[in-house]
């Protein structure tokens, strides 16, 4: 008899609960109930519920998903993504749970409203409901909440003509369920979102518009000198109260009182920026030159409650780092 056999359930369940995502795979294959045990969405719970889940970021690349680990430096492709489909630059990655949802991705040669999410309970993709808005949007304001819900909003319509938009709509993603917001009170074109205290933040990134949608009223609010015109490659976080941008010009942090950004500088020039915030710091990745097959990548942890000098922290590069752009950047919890 194996000794594993012997244990009682609850305590086989308690050594399970303590073991990282990225060793259940190994369990899984050799012990059969564990993998029983750990596929279900009762053990990601309680590993959240007491604090044994681990923050992980994800790296959106074209070539796929890889799972990154700022503490030992390891990097883990994920599956790659169904047939048919392509990673664009202007792809996004949001994680809600234990679930990754790919949006503004390519389908048979063109640009789709189809989404597709990974769960990584159980390591499959699949699609998800379409996008319910009329046109087929490019460049638009996108996050996900605490809750479990992704907001989207504005962009450009990918038919040729580049036309802005006004629509909203937020996917629940346990539901699989799109549901249709009112639309913005005008235009806005390529933008950036953030949810922050509850509001549903859409900030411009080609023109002057910035808007806040309340989800408990259901009404847009237009909101003067919080657009970032002219800065495509932005990214937005918002963590310790404060709303941060990252772009190729540095970091700028929001001034609430003053209703105005306030530029920082970064360490070193760097393109293509993505940030994410993981646990109390932000991470923040990109390349040393405007070119990135020419350039390295660049790996940084900010963060905002050090000394001055320490905040700052630069990381060496992963091991199985693949030599292509990162589309995009965001952290889950597992």
């Amino acid at each position: 008899m194996d000794f594993m056999d012997e244990l009682p359930e609850q305590i086989f369940r308690d050594i399970l609960l303590r073991v990282p995502y990225k060793s259940q795979s190994n369990i899984k294959q050799l012990l059969k109930p564990a993998q029983e045990m750990m596929d279900c969405l009762g053990f990601y719970q309680d590993r959240i519920k007491f604090g044994t889940a681990k923050k992980y970021i994800c790296f959106l690349q074209h070539a796929g998903i890889s799972i990154y680990d700022p503490i030992d430096q390891s990097l883990e492709m994920l599956p790659p993504i169904p047939t048919g489909f392509e990673i664009l630059r202007i792809s996004q990655i949001q994680c809600v749970k234990h679930k990754i949802v790919l949006l503004g991705l390519e389908h048979d040669g063109s640009f789709s409203k189809k989404i597709l999410i990974y769960d990584l309970l159980c390591s499959t993709w699949k699609q998800g409901a379409e996008f319910p808005t009329g046109k087929r949007a490019a460049l638009f304001a996108c996050c996900a909440t605490p809750q479990g819900s992704i907001y989207i909003a504005g962009g450009i319509e990918e038919d040729g003509f580049n036309d802005e938009l006004s629509d909203a709509a937020v996917y629940r993603v346990d539901e699989d369920k799109w549901e249709l917001l009112p639309q913005m009170q005008e235009e806005i074109g390529p933008c950036r979102g953030v949810f922050i205290e509850g509001m549903f933040y859409v900030i411009g990134i080609s023109n002057n518009i910035s808007q806040r949608f309340d989800p408990n009223t259901g009404v847009w609010t237009t909101i003067e000198n919080m657009s970032l015109y002219n800065s495509w490659h932005v990214q937005l976080v918002y963590d310790f109260a404060q709303l941060y941008a990252f772009g190729r010009n540095g970091m700028e942090k929001y001034d609430w009182k003053g209703n105005m950004w306030t530029n920082f500088d970064f360490p070193e020039e760097i393109f293509f920026v993505r940030a994410t915030a993981w646990c109390d710091r932000i991470f923040v990745c990109g390349y040393n030159n405007p070119n990135f097959e020419l350039g390295a990548p660049v790996f940084y942890m900010y963060k905002p409650e050090a000394a001055f000098y320490d905040r700052w922290i630069s990381l060496g590069r992963p091991r199985q780092f693949l030599e292509m752009e990162v589309v995009a950047v965001a952290t889950i919890e597992i």
